[in-house]
């Protein structure tokens, strides 16, 4: 996940983390934390999204403390998983304020008070199985030795690989394009791979837009 640090009077250690509307547009209906399955999909997400004197970074999901996100969001946890990047005919989407589209899914759990001072995240499988569809169509049966890779890598690795990801990216469309593959990147090959859509949702699909 992303955080960028935000320190205040009594609250050195405070971040923000990285969150979606639950619902597009409705803040009403509660933030979702942004959780990457691939660490070098966050590290990748990170360089998009950091600004001038806000950086992001990317840690572990376990080292977050997500008990403020939870009340604001009326006792919900909500997790926006990320699966891969949204594409259309061999290109990115990209949105409108220059973040790449992830192609994503919600899951959503009640925490009552009594357990909020001990939460376990926990993924869902049927995140879990898109995402190892996903890797399976695209060919890459090991990803998740790449995963462990990446751990080993300097920082120095990982801003190459992610700047060598960005410069290979086969082109780029504005949201609104409609949505026809899932992007997936392989830091090792640092290769582009482009999947249908359809392998996500498991079923046709006829139209989706960014």
């Amino acid at each position: 996940m992303l955080v960028n640090y935000a320190p205040g009077d009594g609250q050195p250690d405070w971040c923000n983390a990285s969150c979606e509307f639950v619902e597009e547009g409705n803040a009403d209906a509660g933030s979702a934390l942004a959780v990457h399955i691939s660490p070098f999909d966050a590290l990748l997400n990170a360089a998009f999204v950091s600004g001038p004197g806000k950086p992001y970074h990317v840690v572990h999901a376990a080292a977050f403390d997500p008990r403020t996100l939870i009340r604001d969001s009326g006792g919900k946890l909500h997790i926006n998983l990320h699966c891969g990047w949204a594409a259309s005919d061999g290109r990115i989407v990209v949105r409108r304020k220059g973040a790449l589209a992830s192609v994503c899914i919600v899951q959503t759990e009640e925490i009552p008070e009594a357990r909020r001072d001990a939460i376990d995240l926990e993924i869902d499988h049927d995140g879990i199985a898109k995402y190892e569809r996903l890797c399976e169509h695209a060919g890459l049966f090991a990803h998740a030795d790449s995963h462990c890779l990446l751990e080993t890598w300097t920082e120095q690795q990982r801003h190459r690989a992610v700047a060598l990801a960005i410069q290979r990216m086969p082109g780029m469309v504005p949201v609104g394009a409609q949505i026809n593959q899932v992007a997936l990147f392989d830091p090792e090959a640092a290769q582009w791979h482009f999947v249908p859509i359809e392998v996500f949702f498991g079923e046709p699909v006829r139209k989706v837009n960014a």
